[in-house]
């Protein structure tokens, strides 16, 4: 028999009843009063309507929906439908069936409801169609409740055990909700699309269905923002090395010029590619070249200063301009050591008159 065969006990029935085909997104049969309630003059034209239109909120609803009902599961949910363009509220028995080629379906059986609260309501869609991720759970991590952006990032899942990189956060979220505390973290998630990086709050609540205490969940997927702000540290990381290049003038000398601003976070960055090249090369001169630079703090400059002297190496300072004399000389700089120079071809003169250190002789065997 075919569908309409298997079903045509159910036309005469005055309960809306109808068949959907989530692959197709089309409905292939309905009763008589499936097609009252969907608006439909004829049933083939109910049967050519598409439905494809659809919210990734109700793309996951069916997904899970289809799933349940394979599973030999007769689900009951309330819904909000719109035949005809109109919001119509409904109390939605969905159970399996297969079409005629044995694609799997979904029978529906609605029974409409008319004393709901359009606040209320209007909350449950709003929690329904939201990209934030919501779940409430026991105390334990047992999920009691999930809406659709949870389903389609997770799965159905029974506990959120599994949702987290590091094992550690469900114990930090237990031990701070236990206490009353709102637990507050960037977590890193493992989700149906692979590891991902959400904003992720928990603060603890009662079950309105049991007033058992629970855990109200809420995760924001925050992956690009991360990405986009490593990019931008990765990028001002680059910069700063192309306005400080290190500058192998033989020698054993370095010549590092320095354009624009030496400020804390550059100064860290000069002196880690600095002292390793320093290493690295075995140099004897390090020259600080200031012509390009706008703005120079002085202590940063002294800190490198006396990292350099540390690892033996000579500093040399050339195109130092007005404004850092005066500030060398207010706040009293010691510079003992190191050697002021007008301009970088002097340094490197300078440099070039040092005389190169031997190599130590090796003891007579």
């Amino acid at each position: 028999m075919n569908l309409h065969q298997r079903l045509a006990a159910l036309q005469p029935l005055g309960t809306p009843m109808w068949v959907y085909d989530a692959a197709a997104c089309r409905i292939p049969w309905a009763n008589r009063n499936g097609l009252a309630f969907w608006r439909a003059a004829t049933p083939e034209e109910l049967y050519q309507r598409d439905f494809s239109n659809l919210s990734d909120a109700e793309r996951t609803r069916q997904r899970v929906n289809q799933e349940a009902t394979l599973k030999g599961e007769v689900l009951v949910q309330e819904m909000t439908l719109f035949p005809g363009g109109a919001a119509v509220r409904i109390r939605c028995i969905l159970s399996a069936i297969h079409l005629d080629d044995g694609h799997p379906a979904v029978l529906c059986e609605a029974h409409p409801k008319d004393d709901v609260d359009p606040v209320q309501l209007r909350g449950v869609e709003a929690l329904r169609h939201t990209s934030v991720i919501v779940a409430l759970v026991t105390a334990s991590g047992a999920v009691l409740m999930q809406n659709p952006a949870s389903q389609r990032v997770f799965d159905v899942s029974e506990t959120i055990d599994a949702w987290f990189t590091d094992p550690g956060v469900l114990q930090r979220l237990k031990q701070a909700t236990a206490g009353g505390q709102t637990f507050r973290d960037e977590v890193e998630a493992e989700t149906r699309e692979g590891t991902r990086w959400c904003l992720m709050e928990a603060r603890p609540t009662k079950d309105p269905a049991t007033g058992k205490p629970a855990v109200l969940v809420q995760m924001l997927d925050v992956t690009a923002r991360r990405e986009r702000d490593e990019m931008i540290q990765q990028q001002r990381m680059e910069i700063l090395a192309l306005s400080a290049p290190i500058l192998d003038v033989g020698q054993n000398s370095l010549v590092m010029p320095v354009i624009g601003e030496l400020d804390s976070a550059r100064s860290a960055q000069i002196t880690e590619t600095l002292l390793s090249s320093i290493v690295e090369r075995r140099a004897q001169n390090v020259i600080l070249d200031f012509t390009g630079a706008s703005g120079i703090s002085v202590p940063h400059l002294l800190a490198l200063v006396r990292a350099l002297t540390l690892l033996g190496a000579r500093p040399i300072l050339s195109g130092v301009r007005a404004p850092l004399a005066r500030e060398l000389v207010e706040e009293e700089a010691t510079l003992e050591g190191v050697q002021i120079l007008r301009n970088l071809h002097q340094a490197m003169a300078a440099c070039a008159a040092t005389p190169r250190a031997r190599p130590p002789t090796r003891p007579p065997r």
